[in-house]
């Protein structure tokens, strides 16, 4: 079997750059050829990304080179062509008609022309269809300090085609049910849409102790949308000893960094910059549990299973995919979105209960290992590219 994959980078980035490694690190273990098409490298270990793929092309459709898509699987001849990230799908003509094409939505970029899936007005999950909406918030505008006006105009009805036109696509792929929801309100089929969590490529550490440091972790894109301002003033709130570490880089880390000092967490609060997913690790071992702060509705939360795989328990708020992983008092606890108040109790209950933390996160590893576990999920995964899926 040969699957082409085609991602708008090349080298390790964001979830969607680490799901593709994993599984494409176990499609080669099964024998299956892949490849890769993709517009940008990134400056976080291209190389060892590349060595992954039989061959790693840049293509003109993602602004990487002036070799077409269409060129490249032609020379490829791929049994699927898998999509991932991209600016704009580039239909049939691109790709050819008789090769199976199917996609994995990792956000709401195909169906929320904001792209976070709240309303800006006042950060409240949307939970309507693309529409009139959409007017009504502004989502016309964005924010752009290097044109004259501060801003630029996204074109609405040019989004709308752009979602219709994946409407031709063999299969869709989702991680959640939020998210297989959110592509039938948008006039998907329901057959069309098939929900597959991104699961991640490891072995739980085994039983353990939670950590005795009370240590709060977070690990993420530093960007609006992943809520770390939220957790800032959550841990403000705390009236126990802790330190927090927040793993990770993004365009609001500036902004984050200067919130934490006028807190008065400057102290306690360490900001490390991006870390390879491979030295994670050490921090997980260092940490009571993990935060996922995140303000948009999570298509998944990938990272979350990250931390069961560590025997972590989660503090998360009820937003997006996250309740598909994250059952409260299960293998972690769910607060109610933008609640900063009950994070921050949330936070408190385990960073003063050793006890309960170890339980909780002995209940996520169990999970990890059953219920997402990486070989059924590539079972599955082939199934769908292969197209032998219902």
């Amino acid at each position: 079997m040969r699957i082409l994959f085609v991602n708008e980078k090349m080298g390790w980035f964001g979830g969607v750059e680490q799901n593709i490694a994993d599984t494409v690190a176990g499609l080669n273990e099964r024998g299956v050829d892949c490849y890769l098409a993709y517009g940008e490298r990134t400056n976080r270990e291209p190389e060892r990304y590349a060595s992954l793929f039989k061959r790693a092309a840049p293509c003109k459709e993602l602004g990487g080179a002036d070799v077409s898509l269409r060129a490249i699987v032609s020379e490829i001849a791929p049994d699927c062509v898998y999509l991932h990230k991209m600016p704009q799908y580039p239909g049939r003509d691109a790709i050819g008609t008789s090769t199976r094409v199917v996609r994995m939505v990792h956000d709401h970029d195909l169906c929320c022309p904001r792209r976070h899936k709240y309303y800006a007005h006042n950060q409240h999950v949307c939970e309507n269809p693309a529409g009139w909406r959409c007017w009504l918030d502004l989502a016309f505008v964005d924010r752009d300090r290097s044109r004259p006006m501060g801003v630029r105009f996204r074109n609405l009805f040019a989004h709308q085609a752009e979602m219709k036109s994946n409407r031709s696509i063999d299969r869709l792929l989702v991680g959640s049910r939020f998210m297989h929801d959110e592509l039938v309100m948008n006039g998907f089929a329901p057959a069309q849409v098939g929900i597959l969590p991104p699961v991640v490529r490891m072995k739980g550490s085994g039983p353990s102790e939670a950590a005795e440091a009370p240590h709060v972790l977070y690990v993420g894109q530093l960007i609006r949308g992943k809520g770390v301002d939220q957790l800032l003033e959550s841990l403000a709130r705390l009236r126990v000893p802790f330190r927090a570490t927040i793993v990770g880089d993004g365009n609001a880390r500036h902004g984050l960094e200067a919130q934490r000092d006028a807190l008065g967490l400057n102290d306690r609060v360490e900001f490390t910059g991006w870390v390879p997913n491979h030295e994670l690790g050490k921090f997980y071992g260092n940490a009571r549990l993990l935060a996922v702060p995140a303000r948009w509705p999570e298509p998944f939360g990938m990272i979350g299973l990250e931390a069961m795989h560590h025997a972590r328990p989660v503090v998360g708020f009820r937003v997006g995919g996250i309740p598909d992983w994250l059952e409260h008092e299960r293998n972690g606890l769910l607060v109610e979105p933008r609640d900063t108040a009950g994070y921050a109790a949330a936070l408190e209950l385990l960073l003063t209960d050793r006890a309960l933390a170890t339980r909780l996160g002995s209940e996520g590893l169990r999970r990890a290992e059953t219920e997402f576990a990486f070989p059924r999920y590539l079972d599955r995964l082939i199934d769908h590219l292969g197209g032998s899926a219902s």
